[in-house]
């Protein structure tokens, strides 16, 4: 599936690297708006291990 996107994409648009989050986000615990959009801050803190270790080749797709 991953691959089908990328294709529609420019190199630049297209997903390199991902990571599967271990929990679900939720609203009362501060980690997405209440329109479901998510607080990048909190997440790049709180999960900031795990997005380190995919730029250093360890995790992710």
């Amino acid at each position: 599936e991953l691959d089908k996107v990328n294709e529609t994409l420019s190199r630049v648009e297209q997903v390199k690297k991902f990571t599967i989050l271990p929990k679900k986000l939720y609203e009362e615990d501060g980690e997405v708006t209440p329109t479901m959009k998510v607080k990048r801050k909190y997440v790049n803190e709180a999960f900031k291990d795990l997005i380190e270790g995919m730029y250093k080749g360890k995790g992710g797709e």
